[in-house]
């Protein structure tokens, strides 16, 4: 009986040991207490700037990213990103629903990410749960590209009607979206 519950209580901690195929970096309300907005990254000459956004819907995306040059390959979960509705509410409408999606389920406007100059980098978002019109679910979408430097990227994940599309956008000039071309995955 002894010899059986000790292989049951090792069979218990070997599992509970093993770990997903994602990295987890994204913050939490215990890791990183009440958070008002997401941290920021700054662009240098030796990198480039990542900025992950959804648009169209409010429904949350999760996006992960991976560096060509991180020993590591596993996807890192970065974090959950929500429309707030900006432009399309009342501008306190939306300031409201950023607070309280930041500070208590930590669901960002927006994501950054340092990115390295001239190593491939990929993003993938992924969004389900349950929606006005039932349960959805779209992705997870993948985009890879390779960031130049001192560039800033905009990595957006479109909700189009009842489907979804990612795509990425050099984004340094604020006033231009230019498409970046996709390059094979990480």
């Amino acid at each position: 009986m002894k010899i059986t519950t000790l292989l049951i209580l090792a069979l218990i901690f070997t599992l509970a040991g093993c770990h997903s195929n994602l990295r987890d970096s994204s913050p939490s309300l215990l890791k990183d207490g009440i958070q008002l907005r997401q941290n920021t990254v700054a662009v240098d000459a030796q990198h480039a700037k990542v900025i992950m956004k959804a648009s169209g819907n409010t429904y949350p995306v999760q996006f992960s990213v991976k560096r060509a040059a991180d020993p590591d390959q596993r996807m890192e979960l970065l974090g959950t990103v929500v429309d707030s509705g900006q432009g399309k509410v009342f501008g306190w409408i939306a300031k409201l629903n950023e607070v309280a999606n930041s500070a208590t389920v930590k669901r960002f406007p927006q994501l950054e990410a340092q990115a390295d100059a001239d190593q491939g980098f990929q993003v993938s978002g992924y969004s389900n749960g349950t929606g006005s019109g039932g349960t959805y679910s779209c992705g997870p979408l993948k985009s890879a590209f390779i960031p130049e430097r001192s560039k800033v990227y905009l990595v957006e994940f479109q909700f189009i009607g009842s489907r979804c599309e990612q795509h990425v956008y050099d984004v340094t000039q604020p006033d231009q979206r230019i498409p970046v071309t996709s390059v094979p995955a990480v």
